[in-house]
């Protein structure tokens, strides 16, 4: 075979690995964590991974709305050598393990010499992502895990692997197991034993030990200590609800503060809220969705979520009226795809007898409904009850 004809073969074959969105971030798509390392070393730029799987709806959004935008794409094409790779299949497997990825979409940034720098979950559209990406190669904001070997494949227990397979294979091993392998383990903080203690529910001695050991643990894993802060704090969140113990809901609230210090307040509110409502404690839970709706960053679809439970379940007039006052004050400004803000809002004022109203806010969310091109049947149902009670 001559030459040229391998060459053409060669870029033929480079070519067939790089995804280009429209005016886009060019991606190369990599079986081998190998293959994004030595891309690195040869680009002299850092790695930034997009870590999906092809169910993530999510990471579908990333590519359409955010990594086809030009300002995103002509920095991120500048800066990094974009990589894409599947965790649940092949070498994929491998790297969410060591790197601990379980949640997608995941982005994390790799210096040239393989390590890990920056990570940030979760969809953002180009306007937000634009500044998240002046955070990944700001050299003051990097993320230092120094007990992160360079090592892809460490000495895992046997039924760990399970924890990150696909669909039907995927096989998390249950409590016992994962527990009597921690107590036996002699290197709690090893790179193995922070993989574990980062997937799987520890038992309530050993998630205290841990916390005990925060210290030991930032210092070397640094922020990723935040997720098993998070973790710690669902755990007593759940307690909290089980035996509805509000010292317990100040616990767990101190502990999701702690792991995210910025949203501290906000998160505060939610997490009272959520408690209120799982507890089916309506009157405080009317309390907690007046001040989210008072509150400046205010979001319609929380507030949304809880009004509408309390539609279902509540039978307290007051709490119910000061709901619907709630939802008023969120549902003033709208697009067409919230029109289902608009369907509580009047149902909670159906069930409050305040029908003059109710029959005007079910007509506005049919409208905004079929602009939406949505199934608005149960609306139309809601405006029938409304209507017949007036009578």
């Amino acid at each position: 075979m001559s030459s040229s004809r391998i060459a053409s073969i060669l870029t033929a074959l480079i070519m067939s690995a790089v995804v280009v969105y429209a005016e886009g971030v060019n991606f190369v798509t990599v079986a081998s964590w190998s293959e994004a390392l030595d891309l690195s070393r040869k680009a002299n730029k850092p790695i930034f991974l997009d870590a999906f799987t092809d169910w993530c709806g999510w990471c579908k959004v990333m590519d359409k709305e955010t990594f086809s935008d030009p300002d995103v794409a002509a920095y991120m094409n500048a800066h990094f050598v974009n990589v894409k790779m599947e965790m649940e299949t092949g070498e994929g497997i491998d790297v969410a393990m060591k790197y601990r990825i379980s949640s997608f979409p995941t982005f994390k940034v790799f210096g040239v010499d393989g390590s890990p720098t920056y990570t940030v979950m979760g969809y953002q559209p180009p306007k937000d992502w634009l500044k998240t990406l002046a955070l990944m190669t700001d050299a003051s904001k990097t993320q230092l895990a120094k007990g992160v070997t360079p090592t892809l494949k460490l000495n895992y227990p046997d039924w760990h692997r399970g924890a990150y397979l696909k669909g039907k294979s995927k096989k998390i091993a249950d409590a016992n197991t994962v527990q009597t392998w921690f107590d036996e383990n002699k290197d709690r903080m090893g790179e193995v034993a922070w993989c574990v203690i980062n997937r799987y529910q520890l038992s309530e001695i050993q998630q205290e030990w841990v916390m005990a050991h925060e210290a030991d643990y930032r210092e070397l894993y640094g922020a990723e200590f935040d997720h098993v802060l998070q973790m710690r704090a669902q755990s007593v969140f759940g307690t909290a609800v089980a035996t509805k113990d509000k010292s317990l809901l100040e616990k767990a609230t101190d502990l999701f503060a702690r792991s995210a210090p910025d949203a501290s307040e906000s998160m505060r509110e939610s997490l009272q809220a959520m408690y209120y409502n799982r507890t089916e404690e309506w009157k405080e839970l009317a309390d907690a969705i007046e001040r989210m709706s008072l509150a400046a960053d205010a979001t319609a679809d929380r507030i949304n979520e809880y009004a509408w439970d309390m539609y279902q379940k509540c039978e307290d007039r007051a709490s119910l009226v000061k709901a619907a006052d709630a939802m008023k004050r969120t549902t003033t400004k709208l697009e067409s795809e919230q029109w289902a803000f608009v369907d509580t809002y009047a149902a909670l004022l159906y069930k409050t007898k305040q029908y003059e109203e109710g029959e005007k806010q079910a007509l506005r969310a049919i409208a905004m409904g079929k602009d939406a091109e949505a199934d608005v049947k149960e609306t139309e149902e809601l405006l029938a009850k409304i209507r017949a009670a007036k009578k």
